[in-house]
């Protein structure tokens, strides 16, 4: 039976979605009509899996040596040597190997200094767009208001509005001092039915990471709803925080300590694409809070429909690498040598653009991320201004009109050179 565009809805989905109903109410209730319908079929993988330990496996169409190893073409191995062969070069399981998601899991809550909070394996996702998308999948449709703070990533719009038919509900991303947490909750208080609530922090465009008071004020404000909220945190940026006194962690694991099943769902989307540097790797994660047991297995029968149906898996190789790098004791140490070059760029950006006039710039409060937000207040356009710095100055920025600002992202600008941007910006700003 078809599943992804099909109009039936099969027994095993129905059997999931009763799974849900009696574990996570408001899963179940924050379910597309797509997501309902999601059940992982009992096909080429499933029966593959089944046989991973039979004494000889017709299964799986992959060229191997007739003992599990992969035959791969010698150019290619060549380029991959350190790495492990079968990993590298033969089919993962659809939710992503089993060891990589257990380390990713750890080094999260290690991080986040949560290690006993109740969340699902991580499943891995063709990055982080993929895990949104797959979020997009299962919960928006033309009943679901999703509340994201203007401006915000571009993808939001067309993966949740474009793609999936939710209605997107604006709020002003910041108020008289810090983030609009009024703004939010006036938001939730227009929602029809269900809402997805994205919150990007540190974030993009703004390079913003609140301060503990506002992420407690954040979290109040979800968790007082009285649902269904799906409420999904993109730690894309998570680490890159240059200033003391901030949230020390993603606000997932706070929604997840205090996760109600019959109003809310936690989402953590997060990936090798910053937190380890990684950019061309396409390997990210999706893990759900407050939701173990029968709940996990069926939500994540969903996600593997929606993968097996789309992208297939991630990318062995990148899955390879990163799983590589997380078992080295010398990540960390990595990490923050990179995160210290970004912190002096940061804070000489932070300075030259405090120099500048306050009555023709308007500097948007960040402390994190690769980004800085500077509105326009002389009357200039954005669009006209970054159409200026690139034809005159050779100098490339981002515009968002809807703001009147632009976003510098110094990530990719050697230190000596920050202050000939802020120069190159003001002379083009006149």
């Amino acid at each position: 039976m078809r599943v992804l565009g099909g109009t039936a809805m099969s027994n095993e989905a129905r059997r999931l979605n009763r799974v849900l109903g009696r574990a996570h109410p408001a899963a179940l209730r924050c379910l597309s009509p797509l997501g309902r319908k999601l059940a992982f079929p009992r096909g080429i993988p499933f029966q593959a899996a089944e046989a991973r330990d039979s004494r000889i496996d017709a299964t799986i169409g992959q060229l191997t040596d007739g003992g599990g190893r992969p035959l791969p073409l010698p150019l290619l191995e060549a380029s991959v040597r350190d790495l492990d062969l079968p990993s590298t070069f033969l089919y993962s399981p659809i939710d992503g190997p089993p060891a990589l998601r257990r380390v990713w899991r750890d080094r999260e809550r290690r991080i986040a200094g949560h290690p006993a909070i109740a969340t699902t394996l991580p499943i891995v996702t063709h990055g982080l767009t993929h895990g949104l998308s797959i979020v997009a999948d299962l919960f928006a449709d033309k009943s679901t208001d999703v509340l994201v703070p203007v401006p915000a990533w571009e993808n939001y719009e067309l993966l949740f509005q474009l793609h999936a038919g939710a209605r997107i509900v604006p709020y002003p991303f910041f108020g008289d001092s810090g983030f609009a947490v009024s703004a939010l909750e006036a938001a939730l208080r227009t929602v029809r039915k269900k809402a997805i609530v994205v919150l990007n922090f540190p974030s993009n465009p703004h390079g913003y990471m609140p301060t503990p008071a506002e992420a407690r004020a954040i979290v109040d404000v979800i968790t007082a709803h009285p649902g269904p909220v799906v409420a999904v945190t993109d730690d894309a940026y998570q680490g890159w925080v240059y200033e003391p006194d901030l949230h020390p962690r993603s606000i997932f694991w706070d929604l997840a300590e205090k996760g109600d099943p019959e109003r809310l769902l936690p989402i953590k989307v997060d990936g090798a694409t910053k937190e380890l540097v990684f950019f061309a790797s396409r390997v990210g994660f999706l893990t759900f809070g407050a939701i173990e047991g029968d709940a996990e297995a069926a939500l994540a029968s969903k996600v593997k429909t929606v993968i097996r149906g789309t992208v297939g898996m991630a990318s062995g190789p990148a899955m390879a690498m990163a799983l590589r790098a997380l078992h080295d004791p010398a990540l960390d140490a990595a990490f923050a040598e990179r995160r210290d070059i970004l912190a002096r760029r940061y804070r000489i950006l932070k300075n030259g653009l405090a120099a500048l006039d306050p009555k023709r710039f308007r500097v948007r409060p960040f402390n994190s991320a690769y980004f800085a937000l500077v509105e326009l207040t002389n009357g200039l356009q954005a669009e006209d201004v970054r159409r200026k710095l690139l034809a005159d100055h050779s100098v490339g920025t981002i515009a968002f009109p809807v703001e009147n600002a632009i976003r510098l992202a110094y990530c990719s600008i050697h230190e000596d050179r920050l202050p000939e941007l802020v120069a190159a910006f003001a002379r083009a700003a006149r």
